[in-house]
């Protein structure tokens, strides 16, 4: 849908500009790109949406049935019935489809079949749909955290893809429950919803799946990909501050990985940093210090994903990195001169 994907995109804009050009702005699900809209987002973002089902005299044709937002006055779909839909409702009177208008006068879309426990979810979220354009972000996610072992596969889905839009701090907040066949689709599942279930892994606090988290790191890092991030920050959940240390010497130390591909690691413990608990906090701490001390060529990563969590604790490793070894790419520059002035100012 052109208009919500359009204000999605000017936010996701708006967002990479605030940690000082750094190129790796998505940091909730640590896609690489900006995940499209979920059914929520177009349901919260329609000012028309009904149920049709296939017209009994022409089976080609959706007929409305039921106005969930707006009316069914006037409503003409030209979408045809497919075939497998028609003899799914045909099959199943109280199954319907749903539809959302991009706008007032936008293109109808189809958004899924419904069936009675479907139905329920969406009028869940349309009868929230004011409270949740309001911020109300934690009883948005809290609501699918819930649903993501329903027995129905769409709806699994659904709420995976929405606790893929919450931020981490939030996502570790709400009550969520022992995922089922968790490992088994970590490494089979659905590749679009890996970094979720990457971040459900290191929230389960089953200690078992450490080491295909480090595996994955290790693979992750090996081959750059984009929820890289996402495995470091899952470790460091499960593993606290011995993880934190195994990252920092087998994978930002050395040099044997880019600076580009480290920051997604960078940004793990930027998250760490802010959620995680006293004895990991500190220990991200001491241990970026002492690196900043040996890889100074680091202090661009490090003062953009800091700084953009507002974390100004590395004031003084940064200040130093900087004077034993100036950032020359002008990102850099302009990011730790930012930090550092930022850091300054606040204390």
């Amino acid at each position: 849908m052109a208009a919500l994907r359009q204000r999605i995109t000017v936010l996701a804009q708006a967002g990479a500009l605030c940690i000082g050009l750094a190129q790796n702005a998505i940091a909730c699900a640590f896609h690489g790109y900006t995940p499209d809209p979920t059914l929520v987002d177009i349901l919260m973002g329609s000012e028309h949406v009904i149920l049709a089902r296939h017209d009994p005299s022409n089976p080609r044709r959706y007929t409305p049935v039921e106005a969930l937002i707006g009316t069914t006055d006037a409503v003409d779909i030209p979408i045809p019935v497919d075939a497998d839909t028609r003899s799914r409702l045909q099959r199943n009177p109280g199954d319907a489809v749903l539809f959302a208008r991009d706008g007032p006068y936008g293109p109808w879309v189809r958004l899924a079949v419904l069936d009675p426990g479907y139905r329920a979810v969406v009028d869940t979220v349309v009868a929230r749909q004011t409270a949740w354009s309001l911020g109300n972000d934690k009883d948005r996610f809290q609501i699918f955290a819930a649903r993501v072992n329903d027995r129905n596969p769409e709806i699994r889905r659904l709420a995976l893809l929405e606790l893929d839009r919450a931020d981490y701090g939030l996502l570790r907040d709400l009550k969520l429950p022992k995922v089922s066949r968790l490992q088994q689709d970590l490494e089979t599942g659905d590749p679009d919803l890996r970094p979720i279930r990457i971040l459900l892994a290191g929230l389960s606090r089953d200690k078992r799946l450490v080491p295909a988290l480090s595996a994955g790191l290790d693979a992750a890092a090996r081959r750059d990909v984009p929820y890289l991030g996402a495995y470091a920050t899952a470790l460091i959940e499960l593993g606290g501050a011995e993880a934190v240390s195994h990252i920092l010497n087998r994978h930002l130390a050395p040099a044997a990985l880019s600076i580009e591909t480290r920051e997604k690691i960078i940004e793990a413990l930027a998250i760490h940093s802010q959620t995680g608990d006293l004895k990991t906090k500190r220990g991200i701490r001491r241990g970026v210090a002492d690196l900043l001390s040996q890889s100074p060529e680091l202090a661009g990563a490090f003062a953009r994903q800091f700084g953009f969590r507002s974390d100004w604790s590395l004031s003084d490793p940064l200040r130093r990195a900087a004077a034993a070894r100036p950032p020359t790419a002008i990102a850099d520059v302009f990011a730790v001169n930012q930090y550092i002035g930022i850091a300054d100012r606040a204390d």
